[in-house]
């Protein structure tokens, strides 16, 4: 039996969008109603679940599937941060203390709960 987590308590905002953001993405606020991949360790705001021309749908809450890079993290409650290029990374300061409730380490994702 498959266990999904993802579209439980789904909020999704929509916000213009920097250049070079994309479906998928995880990113932070980066000026007014703007969001962009953010600094490499900050917070994510959300993940970006649709984009065109200059706005996008974003996932500020809830269950949602993202792109890990470095080492896994670790199910339970942990800190995540933006790694600079649209997913997240484990952090030992600062990012965002959340739920991790499934890793899949060969397709480096993670589920969160923002």
């Amino acid at each position: 039996m498959e266990i999904s987590f993802e579209g439980i308590g789904q909020v999704v905002a929509t916000f213009a969008m920097a250049s070079g953001v994309e479906a998928g993405m995880a990113v932070a606020v980066t000026a007014d109603g703007t969001v962009g991949k953010g600094t490499a360790g900050a917070a994510p705001c959300g993940v970006v679940l649709a984009a065109r021309e200059d706005s996008c749908a974003v996932q500020v809450g809830g269950f949602v599937r993202v792109a890990y890079t470095g080492t896994a993290p670790t199910v339970g409650y942990g800190t995540i941060g933006l790694d600079g290029n649209g997913g997240i990374k484990t952090v030992s300061t600062g990012g965002l203390t959340c739920l991790i409730a499934q890793v899949d380490t060969d397709g480096k994702t993670a589920v969160i709960k923002l």
